[in-house]
């Protein structure tokens, strides 16, 4: 059984304390070491954590007999982990019910970092990720910080900090509700992953860029498990692919520090199918006595809920409800932040004669629409940020002052 950080002490009590009213969890003799709260209307056990955990795992104790009358619901049960289920004798079965496809990949059946690449990529597509590492890197002064095993509290405030504000910025830009920003679950992600980074359960890989986080991704830890639970980047680095350079810096530190497998998790999302070399299935475990009449009712009753979500959520239906719940009562959900269209071309050197201003500092939030479109100029133009000189020019134009000339960033009116 290996160390699992959602049936650690810290997990427990930390979720506990947020979610329920710090009353303590149930432990069973027959199920270990899973604790548990009970439902507030279904006759149940929930397993701490309820939908917060990322990969629970168990044993059962065939010897123990507490579970009678009872019904356990476990959920998020990753196929690649083995459990020994009830043995067919015992009163106490297990319905399995399907949830989500997963992806992972299986760093352990590598040489290296590049035989995996070689194995999931074509050359011009490997040659992309170099380039988008090496244009940031010319850009931009750049750290790469795994943060595992050890964190202060000053540069965890800094970074969770940085954590919510990308998390902010990037669903403002899509207009969009950000379910991890409603306040008690960040709270809890907050108190949780200082505790458990400095206990090695968990950690925060950051990217740097002039000592500003632009990429910031919270992982748990299972031994040699390394499961990616939230992750974000900056929208000003788009063109950089972030995301895409986050996985490949992590999947280099999973080859250096013996990571078995690289759990993308759950999600139909593109960048998983396409880093993966395997997929997994996760499951919600349903334990009940099968000698008593209401477990098996509540059981069943479950079984088939769980399948009615899981075809609703096939259907896509989950998702226009979720977006016409916020739509009727709210949430966590900003003001839109349209970013307008401009570009940025070449000028004359005379215009370098007019400014008669100070330079600006282009990380101002209202300039968030020019300082995309240089980023992204840079990208094809390398040239580092901290050698360029920016002012205002006249109405929202910003003339660049760098080593190739002077540059006009203007509104894209094409």
């Amino acid at each position: 059984m290996i160390k699992n950080p959602f049936s650690s002490n810290t997990f427990k009590s930390v979720w506990l304390k947020h979610f329920n009213e710090n009353k303590p969890g149930i432990v069973t003799n027959i199920i270990n070491p899973v604790a548990f709260y009970k439902h507030a209307v279904i006759p149940c056990f929930i397993n701490i954590g309820n939908k917060l955990t990322n990969g629970l795992t168990y044993k059962i104790d065939s010897k123990a007999t507490d579970y009678k009358g009872n019904v356990y619901l476990i959920r998020d049960i990753p196929s690649y982990q083995e459990i020994c289920e009830p043995e067919k004798s015992s009163r106490l079965k297990l319905k399995k019910v399907f949830q989500y496809e997963g992806y992972i990949t299986r760093v352990a059946n590598y040489e290296s970092l590049d035989a995996y690449l070689k194995t999931i990529y074509k050359s011009n597509t490997r040659s992309k990720l170099r380039r988008n590492v090496s244009r940031l890197e010319a850009n931009f002064t750049v750290n790469y910080s795994m943060y595992h095993g050890d964190i202060t509290k000053s540069d965890f405030d800094t970074v969770f900090d940085s954590f919510y504000n990308l998390f902010e910025k990037r669903y403002a830009n899509k207009g969009e509700p950000c379910g991890e920003l409603e306040p008690d679950l960040w709270a809890f992600y907050t108190e949780l992953a200082f505790k458990m980074i400095n206990e090695g359960t968990a950690s925060l890989f950051v990217i740097y860029c002039d000592a500003k986080p632009i990429g910031i991704t919270f992982s748990y830890h299972f031994d040699t498990i390394l499961v990616e639970a939230l992750t974000v980047f900056d929208i000003d680095f788009y063109r950089y692919n972030i995301g895409h350079t986050t996985i490949l810096k992590m999947l280099e530190w999973s080859f250096d520090n013996g990571i078995e497998i690289f759990d993308y998790t759950q999600g139909d999302f593109d960048y998983k199918k396409r880093w993966s070399d395997d997929r997994y299935q996760t499951y919600y475990h349903i334990l009940y006595d099968s000698k008593s009449f209401k477990s098996r009712l509540t059981a069943s009753f479950l079984e088939k809920y769980f399948n009615f979500k899981r075809e609703f959520r096939d259907r896509k239906y989950s998702t226009k409800v979720h977006n016409l719940k916020y739509q009727l009562v709210g949430g966590t959900k900003n003001e839109t932040v349209l970013l307008d269209a401009f570009k940025v071309e070449y000028a004359d050197e005379a215009l370098a004669l007019e400014i008669q201003s100070m330079p600006i500092n282009i990380e101002q939030d209202k300039y968030i629409s020019q300082r995309k479109a240089l980023y992204d100029y840079l990208y094809m133009n390398p040239e580092p940020v901290k050698n360029l000189e920016i002012y205002h020019y006249k109405n929202d134009t910003l003339l660049v002052k760098g080593a190739k000339g002077i540059l006009k960033i203007i509104r894209d009116e094409a």
